[in-house]
């Protein structure tokens, strides 16, 4: 069950949560084991998002992810938003999805931006939604304003799939499970480590730590589960 039955509505009633959360964690370094045991390349391969993001990409690139993903039957490809028309395109009737990412890779756009660019991928036909936290905002413990940004992004995307990404090369444990927990209340479909543009990148230890949040504050397995990706 979640730790809590309402939403907390102010800094400190989130703060309690989050430390509510931290007290429950139990980091299981075996998890997952049993499962890369099964994996074979075809379902692991469904798992990945195929991703270019780097600012110079050129079409020729794009479409090289996209016929890459086709061959391999990636889950989606994860482009910006200029390029979600041309990867559509591209991987029509494939079943290949397309993500778009929003607010990258600062996540210090404002909620409006956000949308903006969030409605304007769906427009444009994208699958997914990858939505960069404001982790200084985060940091800053900000975490009224943080929900609210959440909430409203949820509201105006629904029902597309919106991963959140933490940048958690910029956090400490204590922010990663608060990050979690945010997104988890908020109605998020996923949680992500990293951008991958700033500082370290994805760790293990990261990884655990957001399963392990995602089960304490009771939206792990068989309670309207959360996913979890790197």
């Amino acid at each position: 069950m979640p730790l809590i039955s309402s939403v907390p509505s102010s800094d400190a009633d989130w703060q309690k949560l989050a430390e509510e959360t931290q007290s429950k964690l139990v980091i299981d370094e075996a998890s997952g084991q049993g499962l890369v045991s099964k994996l074979t390349c075809e379902s692991l391969a469904k798992t990945v998002d195929h991703t270019l993001l780097k600012l110079d990409a050129t079409e020729a690139q794009i479409d090289a992810l996209c016929e890459e993903a086709k061959t391999d039957k990636f889950a989606t490809v994860c482009v910006r938003l200029n390029w979600v028309p041309r990867a559509v395109s591209n991987l029509k009737g494939t079943g290949v999805g397309v993500a778009c990412v929003v607010g990258f890779h600062e996540g210090t756009y404002d909620t409006e931006a956000k949308i903006k660019e969030a409605t304007s991928a769906i427009t444009a036909g994208a699958t997914e939604l990858d939505v960069v936290i404001n982790y200084p905002q985060l940091l800053s413990r900000s975490y009224a304003a943080v929900f609210d940004e959440l909430v409203a992004i949820r509201a105006a995307t629904s029902p597309t799939p919106v991963k959140l990404i933490l940048e958690t090369s910029q956090l400490q444990p204590s922010d990663i499970v608060a990050a979690t927990t945010l997104a988890a209340f908020a109605g998020l479909d996923c949680v992500k480590t990293s951008t991958g543009f700033n500082g370290r990148g994805a760790s293990v230890e990261d990884v655990r730590t957001m399963k392990a949040a995602i089960k304490a504050v009771g939206r792990g397995e068989g309670e309207g589960r959360m996913p979890l990706v790197v």
